[in-house]
């Protein structure tokens, strides 16, 4: 494995007209999203190759057959490659998953966050790649914790009985975060392939969605299942403690609290992919 590939991700169309342009242009592409100057000269060498797209974390944002049939098309004419991201499954969202799997061509990756979905994936979609997505990973990243949780961060995949489980789902790659407190080995008994986000680490989730309550009065603000209008398309929210600095900024996107990379973790990250250890990257498409 030489250069990791690269992955945009995104759960709404994007322009990518910027794909095919020189490394200057696709570095000023990713200063203006990210906000980082030397994270967007590391991308800008790396041309991408695969178009996520869907929703990690939200039921809400699984794409409607329409959307998913416009980005297979907007991603055959960029020469990317389409991985669908699918989240935590209700019965709702397994039903709507088998007309989403049924237009993906042979060979498509899966990204699962559900066991459910991959058990779905083995038995009914064998000629679909499920890869074990990184809320499945049961790993630590909480930016409030300190240096003392060293080393009780890890991701815990290599265990037999998680190497039994991708076995017996047919899953031959995985995704993960960077660990709170990444240190040399931090990416070396990883037991597959594995694609690693940037530059912001999932913290938490749940069925709660923020921004969808903000216009909800009563009883109903914030409860689940209500009709959701995407405000999470348009409003994020920081989220900081008075007086003490966390290991990252965090930030609130609809019902899941992101944190950036701190410069250890960045740090950690490009010396695994110096040693070969990551063979995939996955950047958003859009600001947080």
């Amino acid at each position: 494995m030489n250069a990791p590939e690269l992955a945009v991700a995104a759960c709404h169309a994007l322009d990518l007209t910027w794909i095919a342009a020189a490394p200057a242009e696709r570095a000023r592409h990713w200063q203006l999203i990210h906000g980082d100057a030397e994270l967007a000269a590391w991308l800008a060498p790396l041309q991408p190759a695969h178009l996520y797209f869907g929703s990690e974390f939200c039921e809400h944002l699984l794409p409607s057959t329409r959307a998913l049939r416009e980005a297979l098309r907007q991603a055959e004419s960029a020469g990317l490659r389409l991985v669908l991201l699918t989240p935590v499954a209700s019965p709702e969202v397994l039903a709507r998953l088998d007309a989403l799997l049924t237009m993906l061509p042979a060979g498509s990756e899966v990204v699962v966050n559900d066991w459910g979905v991959a058990h779905e994936l083995a038995s009914r979609f064998p000629d679909l790649r499920p890869v074990a997505g990184r809320v499945l990973c049961r790993m630590t990243k909480d930016p409030r914790l300190d240096a003392g949780w060293a080393g009780r961060c890890g991701h815990g995949l290599a265990a037999p009985t998680m190497r039994d489980l991708f076995a017996r789902l047919g899953i031959r790659s995985l995704e993960i975060d960077v660990p709170l407190f990444a240190d040399d080995a931090a990416f070396a008994d990883l037991p597959l392939p594995t694609a690693v986000h940037l530059p912001y680490v999932y913290v938490a989730k749940g069925r709660m969605c923020r921004a969808g309550s903000l216009a909800v009065k009563g009883p109903e603000r914030f409860a689940v299942g209500r009709r959701c209008q995407k405000e999470c398309l348009r409003f994020s929210a920081l989220a900081s403690r008075p007086g003490r600095a966390d290991a990252g900024a965090s930030v609130q996107l609809g019902n899941t609290l992101f944190s950036r990379h701190s410069a250890a973790m960045a740090h950690s990250l490009r010396q695994a992919v110096d040693g070969k250890r990551v063979a995939r990257l996955v950047v958003p498409g859009a600001p947080l």
